[in-house]
């Protein structure tokens, strides 16, 4: 176990610092598949809540960002991180860029682009019908993914409803008002920070012009196979398109990289 106030984390590959950041119930092994650590220094964290980390309250993206940051700094690496995140990772990685030097963005399908959930919805995930809703989502999210791809997440899953409804709590508890001004806080990055939002679901036809008009360096593209885990599916695929965004040599040859499947 990590003290009180350290992430649980590991640390290994050569090459520029990459921070690697898990969605909501996951940790950080569920990059596994995901081999990013032949041109990078990968620092893989487990979120407050969320694997071998404190569960500490409160729960929340603020709260992920100043434990990262910490991280980072008690580990004294001495170079600014390019930062990748999957679903609430890819909040994450966002508003760590708002807040501090990153060389670059990776968002895996996460609209940042977000409305107050209805109040039956939010009395459901914080009721009784919380592990009901969560599986449902999560089904719903599954798409052209590998059933055995499939059954390694549910495997990694953690459902705890105060870690959940912690991260969740501008969706659930803020009016349009307080979402937009948020919204507008987490996507101010600096001018020259590149950012790739890719998605394997559909974020929407205008997503694209909505987020370029908050975040001008943004690039928005569609993934290969139709699921909220591209990553996953296709993980030789997504570490050259990581590569190649970042602006540094590609593993792969250039038809096998882009060849559909």
């Amino acid at each position: 176990m990590t003290p009180d106030n350290h992430l649980a984390h590991d640390l290994d590959g050569t090459g520029p610092l990459l921070v690697a950041v898990h969605g909501i119930t996951e940790n950080r092994g569920s990059w596994d598949p995901v081999d990013l650590r032949r041109h990078f220094r990968v620092l893989r964290v487990d979120l407050r809540g969320h694997g071998d980390s404190p569960r500490i309250p409160p729960y929340g993206i603020d709260e992920s960002v100043a434990d990262i940051h910490g991280l980072l700094e008690s580990l004294g690496e001495g170079q600014t991180p390019f930062v990748v995140g999957h679903s609430l990772g890819g909040v994450i990685a966002t508003a760590y860029a708002a807040r501090h030097p990153t060389r670059g963005v990776v968002n895996v399908d996460q609209s940042l682009r977000v409305d107050p959930l209805p109040a039956e919805v939010a009395a459901t995930v914080r009721g009784e019908g919380f592990a009901d809703f969560a599986r449902t989502l999560f089904a719903s999210l599954y798409g052209e993914l590998d059933p055995a791809l499939v059954a390694d997440i549910e495997r990694r899953h953690t459902l705890d409803r105060d870690v959940f409804t912690g991260f969740w709590t501008p969706l659930l508890d803020w009016d349009a008002d307080a979402l937009a001004a948020w919204s507008r806080r987490v996507t101010t990055l600096p001018p020259d920070v590149p950012y790739l939002s890719l998605h394997g679901t559909d974020p929407g036809a205008d997503y694209a012009d909505w987020l370029t008009d908050r975040i001008p360096t943004a690039v928005v593209e569609q993934a290969p196979t139709r699921t909220h885990y591209p990553h996953l599916a296709r993980p030789d695929w997504f570490v050259s398109r990581v590569h190649r965004f970042f602006g540094l040599p590609d593993h792969l040859p250039a038809a096998e990289a882009d060849a559909p499947r």
